[in-house]
Order: C-alpha cells, then structure tokens, then sequence
C-alpha cells in the first residue's frame, strides 16, 4: 500500500515529499495547470445536488463522470458499466461506514473507491482504509485535492490525511516478521540509510516521528524549502516514494 502527501498543504494523500491534513473544509488554492486526463469513467455518487455538482465542476477535465443519488443506482451502475474510480458521499450511507466494505470494495475488487465524509475521524478513516477503501478525504475538499486523490487512487495509492497516515504506519511496522526475516530487514534498512548524509539522516527520523515540513523545519533552523529539497534526496536514495514508506523503513 502507498500513501502520498500533497506538496503544497498538509493533506495526505498518496505521492511524494510534502504533507497534507485533512480539515473540515480544504484551503488550497486550485492548480491552474491544464488537468490531464487520468482516468476513463468515475462514477460519482452523493444524495447532496450541491455536493455531488462541486464534485462535478472539480472532476469535468477528468474523465467521463456518471451522477448517481442512491445506493440502488450506485450499485446498478457498477453491476452495467466497467469504472475505475468511485467518489461515495457518506451521508449515503446514514454515516455507517461500517457497510461500505462488504457491499462495495468486496464486491467490486477492481474499483477504487474513495470516501468523503463531512466530518473526517481517524477511526472512520482507519476501519475504511484497513477494508479495502482507496481514498478518504472531507466532501468539501478543494478541486486541486480531488483531481490529486483521483490520479493517486488510479495508480494504485491511497489518500488519507496526516493523522491517519502514522496510525496506518504504526499499524503496518507493529506486525512482528520471523526472527530471520527480521534481522535481513534490519541488515537492509541500515544499508539503505547509510546512503545518507547526517542532516538527511536527521530529517528522515523526524519524518519517521510524524513531524511535517513545517515543524522540522523549525526544530533544524532551516527553511521548509531546504526540508522539501532534502526530501526529494532522501526519497531517491532510499527508493521510497512518499512518508509512508520513508516512516516505515525508519521505524521498521
């Protein structure tokens, strides 16, 4: 499983050297660079006119996008019509998150679903994510988010927020390997840090202790940008992709 993070706010997300957090209502600005397509048929799906025409107006250079209202409709659509990704409200499930798996992600194994909620929590988020959802994020977020959760989900990452990432990461780097396989990783995680010098070295444990840009930035005395470039040096020579897996090679 991968997880990303947003490069211009603290919102997780599923990609590379930045971190993202979800809120109540996202504050990005939206990208004004022309949105490539990345994906055939998303399947939107909301109770909310309003909420699924914000969705609408976010996704519209996107791919070609099918409104649903209801359960029934949501269900008969993907029974009929082959789509990549799905965007559930919720609210269309009078807030039990706790049928989503079984009646979506199990049945329909190769459709990336992702969850908006109104409210976000890291316990909705965790059993959500945990059962097969690709995406959990805030039904308000921004275009520039959503177009960003859409891509990742499509390539097979995960979107999430901050605080829901490191219980993902403890959760993952909590499951005890064989003794041998556990010393091999060992052996493996001390190569792969020795590539780097002692300030990124530094910076990847503050990473692997939840720490965004911001923060290390101020405990180090250096700037969000040096952090950032930082990060790009630490992903390549340790051939993670984003925190997620930065965070678990550290705390491995």
């Amino acid at each position: 499983m991968q997880l990303s993070i947003n490069p211009n706010t603290d919102e997780i997300s599923g990609i590379g050297s930045d971190g993202n957090e979800n809120r109540n209502a996202d504050v990005s600005g939206d990208s004004q660079q022309k949105v490539i397509p990345i994906t055939n048929k998303i399947l939107l799906c909301s109770p909310d006119e309003g909420i699924a025409k914000r969705w609408h107006e976010s996704l519209s250079e996107v791919g070609e996008l099918t409104v649903v209202s209801s359960r029934e409709m949501l269900i008969s659509n993907l029974k009929t019509y082959q789509t990549d990704v799905v965007l559930v409200d919720l609210e269309l499930f009078n807030k039990d998150y706790r049928e989503i798996p079984q009646l979506l992600c199990q049945r329909f194994k190769d459709v990336a679903f992702i969850i908006l909620s109104t409210i976000p929590n890291d316990e909705e988020g965790l059993y959500l994510i945990s059962h097969g959802v690709k995406g959990y994020c805030n039904r308000y977020i921004s275009k520039a988010l959503l177009v960003k959760a859409v891509e990742l989900v499509r390539m097979g990452e995960v979107w999430v927020g901050r605080s829901l990432l490191f219980k993902l990461m403890s959760r993952l780097s909590s499951v005890s390997p064989p003794k041998d396989e556990d010393q091999a990783r060992e052996s493996d995680r001390e190569s792969t840090l020795s590539k780097l010098t002692d300030r990124e070295r530094e910076i990847a444990q503050l990473v692997g202790s939840g720490d965004s840009n911001k923060v290390i930035a101020k405990k180090l005395d250096i700037t969000e940008r040096t952090v950032k470039a930082h990060l790009s040096s630490i992903f390549r020579k340790t051939s993670t992709k984003d925190r997620l897996q930065l965070g678990l090679l550290i705390n491995s």
